[in-house]
């Protein structure tokens, strides 16, 4: 794998731990929790040693730090050092997350909640726009641990592409994530939510989809959208870029948002270039 570095954050009860010792498995120096203002002097010492430490895998979620801007921060200073990363993100449903903690008995770490429920929601929100950065997002909600395993396998050796390309939906009414390289605004085109029988579905659903693209106006702005994506992508790998992330934005961020990701996904899922994810921020709200 060419990065020197792995780093994995995520929600708690998501897999996290098994991520961790799956790296340390194969070789790679393993440290979990480890507050993001070290990060960059621990990977000046790294870079000082690469013959003795070949391999740095770390854990960092929202327990290492107050703020995520202190994580993009500490990201710019990786690129200033010329580090290279890659941002391995666990996730799972709620309810899946709940379920796991009341079997185990763990207590969740966030504290100023009383029910596990908000705790769960509030990690989800605090990790949101580091959700997005990631190059790799693995949900564990149905997973098996081999399942997982091969899942992590899969990420192992994802390096051999030259871009990872992210594509993610959000309404602005829940406001404006703080990672993106391009936004495009879909609130120009007809809103699924006024008709009373498709409100309360989303993009994922084919009710919106076939709603959402049977107009004139949403099929054109899709052939803009994807010749304008398919002339800038290899300009973006000539220039060395390893990740682009997309956010595509509605109102609610659960209708035409959705939907436009939804087929963007579709339609580069299948190059050999570069991998492509897809993140839907808004739906479960």
């Amino acid at each position: 794998m060419k990065e020197e570095l792995i780093i994995i954050t995520g929600i708690s009860g998501a897999g996290k731990s098994t991520a961790i010792n799956f790296f340390e498995d194969r070789g790679y120096l393993a440290i979990d929790n480890l507050p993001v203002i070290f990060l960059p002097k621990l990977c000046e010492t790294y870079g000082d040693n690469k013959k003795k430490v070949p391999k740095l895998a770390v854990v960092i979620d929202f327990r290492s730090y107050e703020d995520v801007s202190e994580v993009f921060s500490a990201l710019l200073e990786l690129k200033k050092m010329q580090i290279k990363y890659k941002i391995l993100f666990l996730d799972a449903k709620s309810e899946v997350i709940i379920s796991r903690f009341n079997l185990t008995r763990r207590k969740h770490p966030i504290r100023e909640f009383t029910t596990l429920n908000e705790k769960v929601n509030e990690e989800k929100s605090r990790l949101s726009d580091l959700r997005i950065k990631a190059n790799f997002v693995i949900d564990t909600s149905e997973l098996t641990q081999k399942e997982l395993v091969e899942r992590l396998e899969e990420f192992s050796e994802s390096g051999e592409k030259q871009l990872t390309l992210s594509i993610f939906s959000f309404g602005f009414r829940h406001g404006l994530p703080i990672a993106m390289d391009l936004l495009f605004d879909l609130r120009f085109l007809p809103n699924p939510y006024y008709i009373p029988e498709l409100k309360e579905k989303t993009g994922n659903q084919k009710e919106i989809r076939d709603y959402v693209m049977g107009f004139d106006e949403s099929k054109e702005f899709f052939k803009r959208l994807t010749d304008m994506l398919d002339y800038l992508i290899p300009k973006y790998i000539k220039e060395g870029k390893s990740h682009l992330t997309i956010g595509i934005a509605c109102t609610g961020g659960k209708h035409r948002s959705v939907t436009f990701v939804n087929e963007l996904y579709d339609y580069y899922k299948k190059s050999n270039t570069f991998e492509v994810m897809k993140h839907h921020r808004d739906v479960e709200k």
